[in-house]
């Protein structure tokens, strides 16, 4: 009797492993580690022209609460901040986004940021990224960044929807809203990337804005901080998902041309 009680024990408890193993596997399914930095598609597919992908806002929101990218048709900025996303459209139009929406390329992140410090003179954008650069452990792993507080200026765009055939990306940036804020509050948000994956997305930092009152933003081109709120997220896991049909499958797709890359973020 005794043995019966030690089998039958034992087997119940192997029972309940396996049932909190097949549940934990149900809602991880899916889903990239949730300190990973996600991304659908590739910066490389963007420039040929592949501007429509299968991936729905409700699908990217299960992989990150912060994060930027683009909407189908190349239908202006994307920004996602705690969870909302917000489309900003080519005539500076700004509007949270429905679940069902589709994007061809996203970046998103979880983010909980492991160190931060406060910004109190006034400084550019740019000088202030190589100042975070001197911070971080390493220049070869990805850094999700939030940059929170007033601007004394910023230079921002956002791209208008386009249209079949698709123009490859150099030429649909020329087709572009540009704005300038001046003593603005707001966020400065996205990330950085490795130059040695700069074919998978923009290399260094790529940021978007967002105004505290959700009537501005776009792709930044350059910025000046009067002072701010600068956090980070150290990240060394990447999850990469691409599109299952569409253009990527039809573009020739080469090696990603940095001077082109240039010309479509900083305008330079």
């Amino acid at each position: 009797m005794r043995k019966i009680e030690i089998i039958t024990g034992t087997v119940l408890q192997w029972m309940m492993y396996y049932l909190l193993a097949i549940i934990l596997a149900a809602l991880l399914s899916g889903c990239a580690p949730s300190h990973a930095l996600y991304q659908y598609s590739s910066l490389s597919a963007l420039l040929e022209g592949v501007y429509d992908g299968q991936m729905t806002i409700g699908e990217l929101k299960r992989h990150g609460d912060m994060g930027l990218g683009t909407f189908n048709g190349l239908d202006g900025e994307m920004i996602m901040d705690d969870g909302v996303v917000y489309q900003i459209t080519g005539n500076g139009a700004v509007h949270s986004v429905d679940d069902s929406v589709l994007t061809p390329f996203a970046d998103v992140v979880f983010f909980k940021p492991v160190t931060a410090f406060t910004v109190e003179k006034e400084i550019s954008c740019s000088e202030l990224e190589k100042e975070i650069l001197k911070t971080v452990p390493s220049l070869n792993i990805f850094y999700a960044v939030k940059i929170e507080g007033m601007f004394k200026r910023i230079k921002a765009r956002a791209v208008r929807a386009q249209h079949k055939p698709y123009p490859r990306l150099v030429d649909a940036a020329k087709d572009q809203g540009v704005f300038d804020f001046s003593d603005v509050g707001g966020i400065v948000s996205g990330f950085y990337f490795p130059e040695t994956f700069g074919g998978l997305s923009v290399g260094g930092f790529h940021m978007h804005f967002l105004s505290d009152d959700r009537k501005a933003g776009g792709h930044v081109m350059s910025c000046h901080i009067s002072h701010a709120k600068v956090s980070l997220d150290y990240l060394t896991d990447f999850s990469l998902e691409l599109p299952t049909s569409g253009g990527i499958y039809e573009k020739a797709i080469g090696t990603v041309r940095k001077q082109e890359v240039d010309t479509i973020e900083k305008g330079r």
